[in-house]
């Protein structure tokens, strides 16, 4: 059982220096494809669990390569029981914004944007406002947009689909935030998803990274079983 995942952005410290909200765009280059797979040299995964819903992760640490920051990271897997059509569905519009803000509730209020990157099958983006320390936490927002693409085969069943995230604009205090999903069907009928978390930000750490991982799939499963974790109303009028 994890606790409540804070906040991707803690303000407590700033609260007591002057206020900087400074804020920045972040290019998000094109395509689907993962940060990381197993295959990259200095990737470490977790063996796929064979207990579904049961999160296996691995966690640690980055130093600075070219222009991509040091940064925490996770490389999390998990066996769900739903088959990846239903995996796919649970992450359209509305109830993907949901399962996409879980980890960060309930300290951020959310505004979602309905398909930012039309050249993609599955797009939507987060504008997460924090909700504590009053107006300088709202003045730190941040954004991060989600795209996403299912291949399918000859008879159009869904063979892998791909979701990837990254913040996008706002706080420069969040340095760099970006995440994403493999999936492909798994032998009986369920999906083994492959996810990775890479977060530069205040009060992050590896086991932050891994346990917005596990609040991310906790989010999905609620959808899949027809038992959302958050309230269609938490982000929509």
């Amino acid at each position: 059982m994890v606790t409540r995942h804070r906040a991707r952005l803690l303000l407590a410290a700033v609260a007591f220096l002057a206020v900087d909200c400074s804020k920045e765009t972040t290019d998000f280059s094109a395509g689907v494809e993962p940060w990381e797979v197993p295959a990259d040299a200095t990737a470490e995964w977790p063996p796929m669990p064979t207990t579904p819903g049961t999160v296996a992760l691995v966690t640690g640490t980055r130093i600075s390569t070219g222009a991509t920051p040091t940064h925490f990271w996770a490389h999390g897997r998990v066996l769900l029981a739903a088959p990846i059509a239903e995996v796919w569905a649970a992450l359209q519009w509305r109830s993907g914004v949901l399962v996409a803000v879980y980890p960060d509730t309930p300290t951020v209020d959310c505004e979602p944007l309905d398909r930012p990157e039309p050249e993609y099958e599955l797009s939507y983006a987060v504008k997460e406002i924090p909700n504590d320390f009053g107006g300088l936490g709202r003045a730190n927002w941040f954004r991060v947009d989600w795209r996403g693409a299912a291949a399918r085969d000859a008879t159009q069943a869904i063979q892998k689909l791909n979701v990837k995230a990254q913040k996008v604009d706002g706080t420069t205090y969040v340095v760099l935030m970006r995440d994403s999903v493999e999936a492909t069907p798994a032998p009986g009928g369920g999906t083994q998803l492959e996810i990775v978390r890479h977060i530069n930000a205040p009060d992050e750490s590896p086991a932050s990274a891994g346990e917005w991982i596990e609040l991310w799939v906790a989010a999905l499963q609620g959808q899949l079983a027809g038992s959302p974790l958050l309230p269609e109303g938490y982000c929509f009028p």
